[in-house]
């Protein structure tokens, strides 16, 4: 549940409730779930379905000597989201997994992977519990798809780094990897409306070469996929998720690809990424620490899934970036300089989020906190005090 809801929306949110009713209706019977199309656990499938290409550990970077320090004071009054049912129970690495599955249901209405066998969503890492959002019943098995060849499925995610980071970076390692036979298709499914991200990452895949079918669901239908390609990474922190950098490159070229044909901006030394008019997590004196940075040779950029092309440039290129904690701070992994990170956060509400994507690339980190967390996740900051710590970081790292 998200930080920002208050007590009361916790108490009588009808999910839950909704949930353990769905789940006492269907039980265990894989056959009530595909008629209902309400798949309410995770499991792995049958070894005799699965041909498991890779099963890796990435060890992460942030457990490094030279990032000891920040990661001590981010590690104070951390809210980082943990899942407690990860059979991986090592924080500082994940296990990535590329598998081929045969015979696989994706419901239209939230395109998870099920395994029809056992009427459970597939998952590597757990045998627990999923929950409302990922899903709800729908008439889904009123119209089935039967797609042959090697089928992914991304589903309808709004966050950009969870997007990023969880689900196309894992996907574009797979690929990388040659986990697709020479001359072999690949279909994506995804819900009908599509993430300008999503649909991006399509056309860069279809401009370097590889042969992709795009197949949209209506909530109504699913797809039987005769195999399904499973490419996640696994680990204990949420997020901590992101564990494929090999894949960066090959990733990049997919974008500049699908952006071939639009202009990029002016390269600039410095950037501001600022949240915007955004109704999470606003910063009361940004309007004044702009104005600072700006005199300091910053530029003030903000992320749009309209700009994706803008932001790969702007973080490709730059030498120091400051942003606010957020989805836009995944974009440091498109930094080719190993530059310097600095992160704004609020002063009770720490994540390791912006500190393990920079440690992934080789990037500085550097994190300035301001006042508490309050509704929303707002919070207030003394400009000049922020700024004061800008000063001291950069005369701490010349030439930044």
């Amino acid at each position: 549940m998200a930080r920002h809801h208050s007590a009361l929306h916790r108490t009588f949110d009808p999910k839950p409730i909704a949930f353990k009713v769905m789940k006492g209706l269907t039980g265990s019977h894989p056959g009530l779930r595909k008629a209902m199309s309400f798949f309410p656990d995770f499991g792995w499938p049958d070894a005799a379905k699965v041909d498991l290409r890779e099963d890796s550990i990435r060890a992460f970077n942030l457990a490094q000597e030279r990032y000891r320090r920040q990661r001590a004071f981010v590690a104070s009054c951390d809210v980082d989201v943990m899942n407690p049912h990860c059979r991986f129970t090592d924080p500082d690495s994940a296990h990535r997994v590329i598998a081929l599955i045969a015979d696989v249901l994706i419901p239209g209405h939230t395109i998870t992977a099920v395994d029809p066998d056992s009427g459970r969503q597939i998952a590597y890492d757990t045998t627990a519990d999923s929950n409302w959002h990922f899903s709800y019943p729908a008439p889904a098995a009123l119209r089935t798809r039967r797609v042959g060849g090697v089928v992914a499925a991304i589903p309808p995610y709004k966050h950009y780094g969870h997007l990023l980071t969880d689900v196309l970076m894992p996907l574009a390692y797979g690929l990388q990897r040659g986990v697709l036979a020479p001359g072999e298709t690949l279909t994506i499914v995804t819900a009908r409306s599509v993430n300008p991200l999503v649909q991006s990452f399509l056309e860069g895949l279809r401009r370097i070469g590889l042969p992709v079918n795009h197949l949209k669901l209506a909530p109504w239908e699913r797809v039987r996929a005769e195999r399904y390609l499973y490419a996640r990474s696994h680990c204990c922190n949420l997020e901590r998720v992101f564990a494929t950098p090999e894949a960066l490159e090959y990733a990049r070229s997919i974008f500049q690809a699908a952006y071939a044909d639009r202009r990029l901006p002016e390269a600039e030394r410095r950037i501001y990424l600022t949240r915007g008019e955004t109704r999470l997590r606003r910063v009361e004196g940004e309007a004044e620490l702009i104005g600072g940075l700006r005199g300091r040779g910053f530029r003030i950029v903000e992320a749009s899934w309209s700009n994706h092309h803008e932001q790969i440039h702007w973080f490709g290129e730059a030498k120091t970036v400051m942003a606010v904690h957020g989805a836009g701070l995944a974009n440091i992994l498109w930094a080719r300089r190993e530059p310097l990170l600095i992160e704004l956060m609020a002063q009770n509400a720490r994540k390791s989020t912006g500190l393990h994507w920079a440690a992934e690339v080789g990037a500085d980190y550097e994190p300035v906190t301001g006042g508490p967390e309050g509704p929303r996740q707002a919070f207030s900051i003394d400009p000049a005090a922020v700024l004061r710590e800008v000063d001291a970081i950069l005369e701490k790292n010349p030439g930044r």
